[in-house]
């Protein structure tokens, strides 16, 4: 796990091999829409970034275009696009599309799209044609 005292100001696209912690925010300068990837967990107070990839995201505010993790626990989340197993929020979850098998909101939510089942959805997009052809 690598520890960053401080802020984490992304300056381009930003890939960690390893779970981060960042004891400060994670934002990106100049208010750009830099992405973060990071193979493992990401725990810090805020995030501002364009794309926000990882295992588990711990924030107390989440603001992106785009977040894929399996779980994401925040007091708010701002976000177009979420893709994830397990979403707890306990303030203000505000997305346009959400695709998740758990959503957890204890203050407000509002979004334009939920998918709540998840596995339901994945296998209905992925099922495999009948072989013979014959209608089911």
């Amino acid at each position: 796990m690598k520890t960053i005292k401080g802020n984490l100001e992304l300056t381009e696209d930003t890939v960690f091999d390893e779970s981060i912690t960042v004891q400060g925010d994670i934002t990106c300068k100049d208010g750009s829409w830099f992405s973060l990837k990071v193979a493992g967990d990401i725990n810090t107070v805020d995030i501002n970034a364009g794309n926000i990839d990882a295992w588990n995201i711990n924030a107390r505010n989440i603001y992106a275009r785009d977040i894929d993790a399996l779980n994401i626990n925040a007091v708010d989340i701002n976000a177009r696009d979420i893709d994830a197993w397990d979403i707890n929020a306990k303030g203000k979850f505000e997305a346009a599309f959400v695709l998740c098998e758990t959503l957890k909101v204890k203050l407000k939510a509002i979004y334009k799209h939920l998918i709540t089942k998840r596995s339901s959805y994945e296998k209905k997009e992925h099922a495999t044609p009948n072989p013979k052809g014959d209608k089911p």
